[in-house]
């Protein structure tokens, strides 16, 4: 059973598969308590349950890559609950973004009766070490996709493509502004209205996020310019600096990065209490989280059963074709990727 689902996932996973056909499954919402959590169900009793532990994204399981994804570990045999959590569907995290994760982990028994295995993506690996470091007993494994160990790494990479030991990479230019909003507080001058700038680059993440084309060309630059008129005058300068489309970023950015307290989302005080099995898996094309991360994890898990799972075939969002010269190293590595997440 192990290898058809396994083989089933490949079907929808692999370089070959198309980025925007997905299978068809059961999907359904419940409501707990005020937060949204979408529940995408197999034909037949469960494999195994997943507990997504979303990235930072303001429409969570409603992106049609995360939509996708779910419905495929459903169409290979498992529960998979994902929650709508609000901090992140804000695309500002703070602490309270644990415990709502948390509350979705306490819930589950109202949808399974099995351990669940804990999936991440992106910024949401803080989710999955918080709760695996306090009730670790109570879940079955970790499968970690492009988490980080250190977020002023992180968001420096985000800003500058610099990656830990001097590297550098091509570096998402769409998410600057959501750097920007999380460190808005620390800027200096400060922003003379913060919520109409906030809400400016709100709406410009809404209209580019999950565009590839929009990283051609500067192509978000017209998406800018158009945007900019309903932005107030006072701020529109500010706006039009944090999408990229005026320069001095960095030289606004890095200074509140260095003033930016990043204690409530450091991972560091989770992981050398995290037990059992843990699996890494992040790509070397990713551009918003450097690879290196993953590496810098599994040193800190150093109780944990950590499997580093690195490959060029898969980007920070999706599955990307081989290069000719790796491709049968990079396709072993996506078969141990698939059984994992097979179970």
């Amino acid at each position: 059973m192990t290898i058809l689902a396994t083989l089933k996932l490949g079907r929808w996973l692999g370089p070959w598969a198309g980025a925007t056909r997905r299978p068809e499954v059961t999907v359904a919402d419940d409501d707990l308590d005020g937060m949204r959590v979408r529940l995408f169900r197999p034909r037949r009793a469960p494999r195994a349950t997943y507990l997504i532990a979303p990235g930072l994204h303001y429409a969570a399981a409603d992106d049609p890559r995360m939509d996708r994804f779910c419905r495929i570990l459903a169409h290979a045999g498992h529960l998979v609950v994902a929650p709508y959590i609000p901090d992140f569907l804000a695309l500002t995290p703070t602490a309270r973004a644990v415990l709502d994760f948390e509350r979705a982990f306490a819930a589950l028994p109202r949808w399974s009766a099995q351990r669940p295995v804990v999936f991440s993506v992106s910024f949401g690996s803080l989710l999955a070490f918080a709760l695996a470091a306090t009730h670790g007993d109570a879940i079955e494994r970790l499968v970690i996709f492009g988490g980080y160990a250190d977020l002023r790494e992180t968001l420096r990479f985000s800003l500058t493509g610099e990656a830990p030991g001097g590297r550098r990479a091509t570096h998402d230019p769409l998410n600057q502004p959501v750097v920007l909003m999380n460190l808005i507080d620390h800027l200096d001058p400060p922003s003379a209205d913060r919520a109409a700038v906030v809400a400016g680059w709100r709406r410009y993440v809404e209209r580019v996020w999950g565009r590839a084309e929009m990283k051609v060309d500067r192509q978000f630059l017209a998406v800018a310019e158009e945007l900019a008129p309903g932005v107030p005058a006072s701020v529109r300068s500010l706006f039009l600096l944090g999408v990229g489309a005026h320069p001095g970023a960095l030289e606004l950015a890095l200074p509140a990065l260095d003033r930016y307290d990043a204690c409530a989302l450091d991972p560091s005080p989770y992981l050398p209490r995290i037990t059992g099995r843990v699996d890494l898996v992040h790509g070397t094309e990713d551009d918003v989280i450097p690879y290196e991360q993953a590496d810098a994890l599994a040193a800190r898990m150093i109780n944990a059963d950590v499997r580093v799972h690195v490959t060029g075939l898969y980007g920070h969002t999706g599955a990307v074709k081989p290069r000719l010269s790796g491709a049968p190293r990079e396709l072993l590595t996506m078969w141990r990727v698939l059984r994992v997440l097979a179970g």
